[in-house]
């Protein structure tokens, strides 16, 4: 039986400080450890009481443009970033605080974030992670277009990315180990972006 694959999360607090997209309201991000099984939380430090949001698929709100997620009245936009670079780096727990409604959006990409979590550094906990095989094939539609990503079972993760249904030479394939399937070449950041995106997915998706 393989050695099991424990549970991490970052060593120390670090910040990142800029600019929000959609509000252009100045925000400071600050990543904090958390405990085994805690998951990903974000809290509100600008609101009374400092609420916390639990970054999990029951409290998604919208994905148009980008993703919210909330609790009650409380919401958190456009976390796919940090939430993308959290889980590529293998961060299972952690407390994400923010003094605004959404992080700084840094260069639009997964990077400030992934430098953010080299930062801090990521240590491992005592207890096991907690997965579960993909059974079936499976494809879920998104906003307006209604494109699907598709889930099947495999070995590996493999990404296919076609931005034009109707325009196949734009299609990208590659391995999460960032080895190209297709022999096509991709810009470096679309590449990456697209990667961190898949491995959080599929963390999000197969994890009990």
């Amino acid at each position: 039986m393989p050695a099991p694959e424990f549970q991490h999360t970052v060593a120390k607090t670090a910040s990142f400080s800029g600019t929000a997209l959609h509000t252009g309201d100045k925000v400071t991000l600050k990543l904090n450890p958390a405990p085994v099984d805690h998951g990903i939380k974000f809290k509100r430090k600008d609101l009374q009481d400092e609420p916390t949001i639990d970054a999990k698929i029951e409290n998604l709100k919208t994905v148009e443009r980008a993703t919210t997620i909330g609790e009650g009245s409380v919401r958190v936009h456009t976390v796919e970033h940090i939430l993308s670079a959290l889980s590529a780096m293998g961060v299972d727990n952690a407390i994400v605080e923010m003094d605004a409604n959404e992080p700084p959006i840094g260069d639009g990409s997964a990077q400030p974030y992934v430098d953010l979590i080299k930062k801090a550094g990521v240590t491992a906990q005592d207890e096991p992670r907690k997965f579960f095989d993909v059974a079936r094939t499976d494809a879920r539609g998104s906003g307006k277009t209604g494109r699907p990503a598709c889930f099947a079972p495999g070995q590996q993760i493999f990404a296919s990315h076609a931005p034009r249904p109707d325009r196949i030479t734009s299609s990208r394939s590659f391995f999460v180990d960032g080895s190209d399937a297709g022999g096509l070449r991709t810009r470096h950041r679309s590449r990456r972006e697209l990667l961190f995106t898949t491995k959080m997915l599929s963390r999000s998706w197969i994890k009990t």
